[in-house]
């Protein structure tokens, strides 16, 4: 016998555009010849755990040999148009995000009405220092709904007191409403992030570039280092030994560890110890001790919940062990000991 399955149905809203499937000529062309389509800088960031804002453009990489190809049967498909990048158009230029170097990147613009992205912006694997035949994964969008990390071994606390939200555990916040969905009519053209490993490694190529020349590449590679260092806790010592020792490259151990080491996490508020009588900070997420208690709960209604000791929970389902007893469950809680 089938199975009816119930789906939620998505309703139009006007505070998005409705572009369904504004990649798909694109999609198309790249699949023409032959070129994986990938996405790198803030948008592959992102699926990286990593909460940023987005910007306007879509950056795309591009072998440098079909760089001019590509681009002039993106302007013939009638989807794109040359344009200036828009940083320099500005009243106050972002420096950050234009290009000084010699090697060019290509701003295209988009000549859809109300556009999910008002720009498609080419890098050259040359300048962006990274291979287009790169470890790569296949991600459905070129945007997620949500911030999600899709490579589960960078979220190292093995007490998951801490780290980014992971896809697996929550898979519907994967794919943005079908209004601003890239794809439609070809789904079957995959999309492409570079790992975390290649990626991070490209960046602090680039960041060390910029350093040696004084020339930007406009692509912040030092804000996307640092964004990752957040969000993957990469300044916690096991994960910061772990990354050093397993995904960066020996030509960039050196600068990654200097990146590490001189950022400074914020330790949120703070508050007044009234057994020491003056302001402390709170703990670091890793200062925080680890704890395990049963407590029988005979509902999640019942009033007695209200009178559980404090739980720092980012994921109950994953933070949890639970198993039925005489009808009650037994669950083993990580428990915040900071009682600030």
């Amino acid at each position: 016998m089938g199975t009816n399955i119930q789906t939620k149905p998505e309703y139009i809203t006007s505070m998005l555009p409705i572009c369904t499937g504004y990649l798909d000529k694109t999609l198309e062309i790249f699949s023409m010849h032959k070129h994986p389509f990938v996405v790198v800088s803030t948008l592959a960031v992102h699926w990286g755990g990593v909460a940023c804002l987005r910007q306007e453009e879509i950056d795309v990489l591009v072998r440098s040999s079909e760089v001019a190809v590509i681009v002039e049967d993106l302007i013939t498909s009638g989807s794109w148009e040359l344009s200036e990048n828009y940083a320099t158009k500005q009243l106050i230029p972002d420096d950050s995000m234009i290009n000084q170097t010699a090697i060019k990147d290509i701003w295209l613009k988009s000549r859809i009405q109300d556009p999910c992205f008002r720009y498609l912006r080419i890098w050259s694997d040359t300048l962006y220092n990274l291979s287009v035949d790169c470890p790569k994964i296949e991600v459905p969008d070129v945007q997620a709904k949500d911030s999600l990390l899709l490579e589960e071994e960078y979220y190292r606390d093995p007490h998951q007191r801490f780290g980014p939200l992971r896809a697996s555990l929550c898979p519907e916040r994967l794919l943005p409403c079908l209004q601003i969905r890239a794809k439609f009519l070809r789904p079957d053209i995959p999309i492409f992030i570079p790992t975390i490993e290649a990626h991070l490694n490209a960046l602090l190529t680039q960041l060390k570039l910029e350093k040696e020349t004084k020339l930007k590449s406009g692509n912040f590679p030092g804000r996307h280092i640092t964004l990752f260092i957040r969000y993957l806790y990469l300044d916690w010592k096991p994960a910061r030994d772990w990354i050093l020792e397993t995904k960066i490259r020996a030509c960039n151990r050196d600068l990654m560890q200097s990146k590490i080491d001189g950022y400074q996490r914020g330790r949120g508020v703070i508050r007044k110890d009234a057994a020491l009588n003056e302001w402390v900070s709170r703990k670091l997420p890793w200062e925080l001790g680890v704890k395990k208690i049963s407590v029988k709960i005979p509902s999640i209604f019942d009033p007695q919940i209200n009178q559980l000791p404090n739980i720092a929970i980012v994921d109950l389902a994953a933070m949890m062990t639970a198993t039925v007893s005489d009808g009650l469950l037994q669950c083993v809680l990580l428990l915040n000991e900071d009682p600030g």
